[in-house]
């Protein structure tokens, strides 16, 4: 059972996730499109509008897993690790379109574990991140570096690094295939 959940997650990630996404975006969340959003002019202020989101997960009519507009993360305040994500990645690509922020997204086992978070470049040019609201600062010089502090002791399936702003990947790294049929 373990190889057939894996394989659905590669799959997911890799092609059926931001596809989904867009589809659902069109069809269920375009009349959230006019809602403003907030102007943030710091990483604290940014902190501060994803603190007045709450996580949940996200609900059955999602299918899984979806990526909402930050809009409709923003009107609902309410969402799951990749609303938290879209809407840091929004507020800073408004805020300081040189931050470069990414979506990163690690599939994990077991599957509750996986994770999204807003990766971008500090002024310092180190990447750091947004989990959910919290700010990671870190010297990390890689995407890697913070798919693998997201992944913890969790075992990794897959992780990619989307862009925001189209919801395409932009990198796909997959476990070795005989990382995934032999375990850890």
């Amino acid at each position: 059972m373990s190889s057939i959940i894996d394989w659905f997650l590669v799959w997911w990630l890799r092609s059926g996730r931001y596809r989904w996404s867009r589809l659902r975006r069109r069809l269920c969340e375009a009349k959230y499109l006019n809602i403003s959003l907030p102007i943030a002019t710091s990483l604290e202020e940014i902190k501060d509008c994803l603190a007045e989101v709450i996580w949940t997960m996200d609900g059955p009519l999602h299918l899984y897993d979806a990526v909402s507009y930050p809009q409709t993360v923003w009107f609902k305040k309410k969402d799951d690790c990749d609303g938290f994500a879209i809407l840091a990645a929004s507020l800073l690509q408004r805020w300081k379109p040189s931050s470069k922020p990414m979506l990163i997204t690690v599939m994990l086992r077991p599957m509750q574990r996986s994770h999204t978070v807003c990766a971008f470049y500090s002024s310092g040019q180190e990447l750091w991140y947004f989990d959910n609201d919290s700010l990671r600062q870190g010297s990390y010089r890689t995407y890697n570096e913070i798919a693998d502090k997201v992944r913890g002791d969790a075992r990794l399936i897959c992780w990619d690094v989307a862009d925001p702003n189209i919801l395409e990947t932009i990198e796909f790294h997959i476990r070795q295939e005989s990382e995934l049929k032999g375990g850890d």
